[in-house]
């Protein structure tokens, strides 16, 4: 006989809409009472026995009467009893039948029972003193035992025989306090045993049957019911939710099947499909390339109603980053052969939907549009939102934002201030997204006291805290004055010094008094460096920029000048560098961790100017030659009537000392109204640093210049730059800018000296000095507000000097012109030069200089686009004229400039303040490069 429990009938739809992905597979069984009826029809048509009234987690055995399935009799059990034992003896017998009686079990008469053993021998029997017994009755087991008394305590050993298989004999026993429980102790041990002796409750065999991809052992490792194991109805419920939860099925049903050796069990289960095709239909805005990694069903793949729906919502997901929110995603099941599901997600993209307007309530000290300039993840749509997605809705940056706005209030003095979880809100095609503010009291700065272990005057370590000249309280800066602190302590060598600042409101004068308490710890010395990372570059090319050595101090001076250094080489996209604990705690190993990136480049360049019409200009470089840190560079710039070439090579560290060479080889070529000028040449660099980072160098050159097809009318000045140059020349140069390129802090400074004549020989004798001073200031500590964080203001000036060395010429082209993307824009390049009165040529000057000021700006700051707004001026001075500054040559304008793809661009517009009559209102400069 069989009992057959229903599993989880799933229905096979054959659509799966959005809203209902999860409600048609859903993984919930049928309700409990539903489960239980069943079950329960289910085991009494396969089994009497089952129909027993027992708790859920009890065999399967019992019924109160008659019990065919349990083939046991009983023995009297043999009394041990100081006193009283045959009124134990008759308690023990009576009790004894009853429990049986009500187990359907009997129970052989003492006198039948004496008749056919001994008492008196030991007890109980051997089991070959069994034999004649079996042989002469249909029970399969025999149970017996003993009850023993002590004092009040009593106790029941109980053994059960089988007269058919091995193991022959089981144990059970039990004890109590006193004989008023021998009752309880008799029903739970007769329980035990006809459970052990009802073969039905026993598992004999766990199989499967259903399943041709899955692996059986898969399935059993997830079930509990073993073989062995005693067959129990809570248990195999669990067991069926188990295997469904797999996933890899859309019906379980389990079978039992009784036995005179127990039951055996059978899951029979229903595979789902296999994934066949995946198509995706109904995309326009976004590529379907776009969309497909996101989709996590995948050919092949078992079916499988939870990855449909993660693939579903990771589609909505996907179409709402880029402003989609109605978007519908349906995804329909077909079976065009039996085991096959293809699978095909229906999108309706609805149209872009905006943020039409952002509410702020609750500011007072601030205006709405003052708080609005803080979001970085929320925009109002604009005429521009086209080009810069503005008004497309960040959700994952709102808390960021709201975060954004509490620091701000934070950093004014605001210190109670709060925002609450921000509301969006969809009103038709529109989004509105509201911040509630509550401000507070403003607090102002009170005292503030140092504390602890101090390795300066309190007045020393004071002065070093920008909180002190602060009016109101800023978090920001009581955070930036821990660093400060730390950074300070570092410095002398204690690494791990430890600032707490403890701050106390004065809620009724509205007042904070501050009081910085250090822990210097102990002096740290580094032990080991490593470098990290480095797959093209040798470790000895970074070891060389690195400010800290092993066995030295730990200094975090010259720990952020080791990473701005190497950061300057240009070979990594990251430099981080980290200390790491040793065995020893005066010791720490510091990790140099780089990330290589593409260090061979290549730039091109166009563009237009009236003498030499359209242009182009190109670069090819290669600047970790071999990953030994050197440079080799080819540089061309071609037009209609110029061409330049120049060939140059570089080693940053020459012989492993820090000793910079380089040679330079060029042939450079320019057609003029009244002549062509052809020069070639070289040069021999050298460069040394000497004290913080400030780098000595020098050069020796040689340039041959030759004039061809000179007119008659040609300026003097012009048929006497033909000839042989010899120069030297020697400077200085201190660089301590975050980065080469969009340098955000630091500096660069330099000042060159040229010179040519005796005793190098040529045909030219002048001096050349020329000085440049660059600064980069980070706009919100500049301005001190966080509406200018994340821009910049660059600030650079240069200026020039030439002189013509007595008994000898100066060429024109050693003089000075301006004009152009690199000095003052809005001026095509050269432009900025004084002229020969005779001929109207430009032939440079002996006095320039020039200054910049920009603001730079994100504009798309997750795509690393950004604005200037700058404002240029300078001039170039005849040999003749004396320096006025009352007369300059000066632009205003804006461009634009990106890290692009294809590498740095910069498209930069100039607007003329007050052109002369030969000069353009405005002009356009460009240029773009990219890696290799």
């Amino acid at each position: 006989m069989t009992g057959r429990w229903p599993g989880r009938l799933n229905p096979n739809p054959m659509e799966l809409s959005t809203p209902m992905a999860t409600r048609i597979f859903s993984s919930r069984p049928p309700g409990r009472p539903l489960l239980f009826i069943l079950l329960l029809c289910g085991l009494l048509t396969a089994n009497p026995a089952w129909t027993a009234a027992v708790e859920a987690d009890t065999p399967m055995a019992e019924t109160p009467g008659t019990n065919p399935t349990v083939s046991l009799a009983f023995l009297p059990l043999k009394i041990h009893a100081a006193a009283k034992a045959a009124d134990l003896t008759a308690t023990a017998d009576t009790l004894l039948q009853q429990v049986l009686m009500a187990k359907g079990i009997s129970l052989i008469p003492r006198p039948q029972a004496a008749a056919l053993f001994s008492y008196n021998t030991t007890w109980p029997p051997a089991r070959q003193d069994l034999a004649g017994y079996f042989a002469g009755h249909d029970q399969r087991f025999l149970a017996t035992g003993s009850l023993t008394q002590t004092g009040n305590a009593i106790s029941v050993d109980l053994t059960v025989f089988d007269g058919k298989e091995e193991p022959a004999t089981s144990y059970f026993f039990a004890t109590a306090d006193s004989t008023d429980e021998l009752e309880g102790l008799l029903q739970k041990l007769v329980a035990q045993i006809v459970t052990f002796a009802d073969r039905t409750s026993r598992i004999i065999s766990v199989t499967v049957r259903g399943n041709t991809r899955v692996d059986t052992g898969a399935i059993l490792r997830s079930i509990t019911s073993s073989q062995g194991s005693t067959l129990v109805r809570k248990t195999v419920a669990q067991d069926l939710k188990s295997i469904f939860k797999l996933g890899f099925f859309e019906d379980v049903q389990v079978e039992a099947t009784p036995t005179d050796d127990g039951t055996k069990l059978t899951f029979v289960v229903k595979e789902k499909a296999l994934v066949g095709e995946v198509t995706i239909t109904g995309q326009d805005k976004i590529k379907e390339d776009d969309i497909k990694p996101v989709v996590t069903v995948q050919r092949h793949q078992i079916i499988n109603s939870n990855e449909v729906n993660k693939s579903i919502q990771n589609i909505r997901q996907l179409y709402k980053e880029k402003g989609f929110y109605n978007t519908e995603v349906t995804a329909k099941l077909s079976e065009p052969s039996p085991g096959k599901v293809e699978v095909g997600f229906v999108i309706d993209e609805g149209k872009k939907i905006y943020v039409k307007e952002i509410r702020i309530t609750g500011n007072n000290a601030y205006s709405s549009k003052e708080i609005k300039k803080l979001l970085e993840g929320v925009k109002e749509k604009g005429l521009f939102s086209f080009i810069t997605d503005a008004g497309l809705l960040k959700l994952g940056m709102l808390e960021h934002d709201a975060d954004r706005i509490t620091s701000f209030y934070h950093n004014n003095g605001y210190i109670e201030a709060k925002v609450g979880k921000p509301e969006v809100v969809q009103e038709g095609e529109w989004l509105f997204v509201t911040f509630s503010i509550s401000e507070g009291d403003r607090f102002k700065v009170g005292t503030v006291e140092v504390a602890g272990e101090l390795i300066e005057e309190p007045d020393t370590i004071l002065n070093l805290l920008q909180i002190r000249k602060e009016k109101y309280l800023s978090r920001k800066t009581i955070r930036d004055d821990v660093l400060k602190l730390t950074d300070f302590y570092a410095e002398k060598g204690y690494a791990f010094a430890e600032v707490r600042p403890d701050i106390d409101n004065d809620l009724e004068g509205k007042v904070v008094n501050l009081k910085f308490t250090v822990q210097k710890g102990f002096l740290v010395y580094i032990n080991r460096i490593n470098i990290k990372g480095n797959t093209d570059t040798r470790d000895k090319v970074i070891r060389r920029q690195l400010a800290i050595k092993e066995k030295e101090l730990y200094n975090t001076v010259e720990v952020k000048s080791s990473i701005a250094r190497v950061r300057r080489l240009g070979y990594f996209e990251d430099v981080t560098i980290t200390p790491e604990p040793t065995l020893e705690k005066d010791q720490m190993d510091v990790n140099v961790q780089v990330k290589e990136k593409p260090t061979g480049t290549f730039s091109v360049g166009a563009g237009y100017s009236s003498s030499e019409n359209l242009l182009f200009q190109g670069e090819i470089s290669k600047d970790n030659f071999l990953g030994r840190g050197q440079k080799l560079a080819l540089q061309a710039k071609i037009s209609g009537i110029s061409s330049r070439y120049n060939l140059s090579f570089t080693e940053p560290s020459f012989l492993d000392t820090k000793l910079l060479t380089g040679i330079d080889i060029y042939n450079w070529t320019r057609e003029y109204d009244d002549y062509t000028k052809d020069s070639q040449g070289f040069s021999v660099r050298f460069g040394y640093p000497i004290w913080r980072q400030w780098t000595l160098f020098w050069s020796y050159g040689y340039d041959e210049t030759s004039l061809d097809n000179v007119k008659t009318y040609a300026s003097q000045e012009i048929r006497d730059s033909e000839g042989i140059t010899n120069f030297i020349k020697m400077g200085m140069v201190r660089d301590t800018r975050d980065k080469g390129y969009d340098a955000s802090t630091g500096s660069r400074h330099s000042f060159t000296i040229k010179y040519a004549g005796k005793p190098l020989g040529g045909d030219f004798a002048f001096t050349s000095y020329e000085a440049e001073s660059g600064w980069y200031f980070p706009g919100d500590q500049i301005l001190r507000s966080l509406f200018f964080a994340d821009t910049t203001f660059h600030l650079n000036l240069s200026a020039g000097y030439v002189q013509r060395n007595a008994g000898g010429r100066l060429p024109v082209y050693e003089k000075f012109y301006l004009g152009g993307i690199s000095t003052i824009r809005g001026f095509k390049s050269g432009q900025i030069s004084p002229k020969d009165p005779l001929t109207g040529e430009r032939v440079g000057g002996d006095k320039m200089w020039y200054s910049n000021l920009e603001y730079i700006f994100p504009l798309i700051k997750d795509a690393g686009l950004k604005g200037d707004i700058f404002f240029d001026a300078g001039n170039v001075y005849a040999v003749d004229k004396d320096w006025d500054f009352g007369f300059i040559k000066a632009s205003t304008g804006l461009g634009v400039r990106w890290l692009s793809p294809m590498g740095p661009l910069r498209l930069e517009w100039g607007f003329n303040l007050k052109p002369a009559r030969d000069e353009d209102k405005s002009n356009w400069d460009f240029s773009i490069g990219g890696a290799f």
